[in-house]
């Protein structure tokens, strides 16, 4: 308690006394104008080591000063006595859908479902806290669903990324044709596609072209612009796509407008589209091989192609978890792992169990021609496997990658936000990459990829006060990121726990 009580050795009894109290209990999130976390390691990605016995004071917000000196905070500053542990920067994902439900159909208007989706917008934002998660960026929401988000007591700071889709593309070949407009309402009609993939009737094809849908989600805010291209999912390959004419008007209108321009791209034929695009961030890792696929090691064609995308210099999000929720859709103790309750709505989580909560499982087997639950688990960690190679190559070659987890990527409750954040990270260090290119994945290397360095991505006097507080070094086990006891948002000290799913 005496780091509580001493400021520069002057006892300021009724300020210290009250700091004394909070220091001990912090039940609940404690705003202030000043924090000050004393004899605390710092671990940020800026240092090639942990930096300890340091002082760090928040004020209004913001980092002041991060230093081995003696600081005298304020009177009535909160004090955190952090000897035996370790401060970072909080987590940033750069690749979440924070207006869809894990496990709940796209589009769906059944109203006994709506509760649940209640539940989960409102435990959604915590459940990213929960994990450390301070910065989320939306690759795809409706702008309603991205202000309910925000409209939540306590969530991660969010940015947008508006979508680009095509007409009748992916992915809004997935949504019922009576609102496939309404959900997915900026897209591009592609000339090439007319004889099967006409405008709509009413529809204006002079507002739908590639450059006046980049000016309207840029006018909306949107600080970069995420195309697709995908032509099929397994033995599919007729899915619409972009032709190489939209996809230079595309990328000539996001550098009019000084916007990056992410793709959504899995496989070695549409990465290529991607790269042939100059594309800036491809917002998947490499998975499907096609013709390529080897049980072990990385074919001299992706190899290839993964040193292309490290000598352009392209963003690269391996998005591990992808597949990986779809396997555990086949696992019989998912839905029985305890992190589930610590991030999923128990009504939800109920819900899951039941015939109808099994809805996706059943229509993925059907795709697979009905194979059995390890059967097809086993399938899916075989593709999985393919995009751990991957990523590990590109991390040999020097690549900065980006910590994104695509939360949630399909109708799956594999995918659960936070939790897959850190699962994503998990199984990047199962892949071989080490613990300090993890980490910095998530934290600097995304928040230089998308401008956004200024304020977040290291424990640094001026930037956002987004912090974590740990009981171990993240840079010696990747188990450190379970054991958050503290999350600082924007200079608010939030006890993990009080952040976990409501169990009534």
């Amino acid at each position: 308690m005496k780091g509580c009580l001493e400021l520069n050795g002057e006892l300021q009894v009724r300020a210290c006394l009250a700091a004394a109290i909070l220091c001990v209990t912090l039940g609940g999130p404690v705003r202030a104008a000043e924090l000050l976390i004393e004899q605390v390691t710092v671990v940020s990605p800026q240092h090639s080591a942990a930096q300890p016995q340091q002082n760090v004071l928040i004020r209004d917000g913001r980092i002041v000063s991060v230093s081995s000196k003696s600081v005298s905070p304020a009177p009535g500053a909160v004090r955190i006595d952090g000897r035996g542990k370790f401060l970072t920067p909080g987590l940033m994902d750069s690749h979440v859908h924070v207006g869809d439900v894990p496990g709940l159909p796209l589009g769906g208007n059944d109203p006994s479902l709506k509760p649940l989706q209640e539940a989960y917008t409102r435990q959604q934002p915590r459940s990213y806290l929960y994990y450390g998660v301070t910065q989320v960026l939306d690759l795809l929401s409706a702008p309603e669903r991205a202000d309910a988000f925000e409209a939540q007591p306590q969530h991660p700071d969010l940015f947008r990324c508006g979508a680009a889709t095509l007409l009748d593309g992916y992915p809004a070949l997935f949504a019922p044709a009576e609102v496939r407009y309404a959900l997915f309402p900026d897209y591009i009609y592609e000339p090439a596609n007319a004889k099967d993939h006409p405008l709509p009737k009413g529809a204006d094809a002079a507002q739908h072209t590639p450059e006046v849908i980049i000016d309207r989600l840029a006018a909306s805010g949107a600080r970069c612009i995420k195309i697709f291209i995908e032509d099929g999912f397994g033995v599919a390959s007729n899915w619409p796509v972009m032709s190489k004419d939209t996809l230079q008007r595309v990328r000539a209108a996001t550098r009019k407008r000084g916007l990056p321009l992410i793709a959504h791209a899995n496989a070695i034929d549409t990465q290529r589209m991607a790269l042939e695009a100059q594309v800036d961030v491809i917002a998947h890792g490499l998975w499907n091989w096609n013709e390529y696929s080897t049980d072990q090691g990385v074919p001299p064609a992706i190899a290839a192609h993964l040193r292309e995308i490290h000598a352009r210099k392209i963003g690269y999000q391996p998005t591990m978890r992808v597949i990986g929720g779809l396997a555990d859709l086949f696992r019989e103790d998912t839905l029985k792992d305890p992190a589930y309750a610590k991030v999923v709505p128990r009504p939800l989580l109920e819900w899951y169990a039941t015939p109808a909560g099994q809805w996706f499982k059943e229509e993925m087997r059907k795709e697979m021609g009905g194979a059995p639950d390890m059967k097809a688990m086993h399938n899916f960690m075989v593709i999985s496997s393919y995009g751990m190679r991957a990523a590990k190559y590109l991390h040999d070659l020097g690549h900065p990658l980006l910590l994104g987890s695509d939360t949630p990527s399909a109708p799956t409750y594999g995918n659960q936000p936070g939790y897959d954040t850190y699962r994503d990270m998990r199984m990047l260090a199962q892949s071989g990459i080490p613990l300090s290119a993890i980490f910095r994945a998530a934290t600097l290397n995304n928040a230089r990829q998308f401008g956004l360095d200024k304020d977040y991505g290291t424990v640094e006097a001026g930037k956002i006060a987004n912090l974590l507080l740990l009981t171990a070094n993240p840079l010696e086990t990747m188990r450190a990121w379970t054991s958050i006891d503290r999350i600082i948002l924007h200079g608010t000290v939030i006890k993990r726990e009080s952040l976990a799913a409501p169990r009534e």
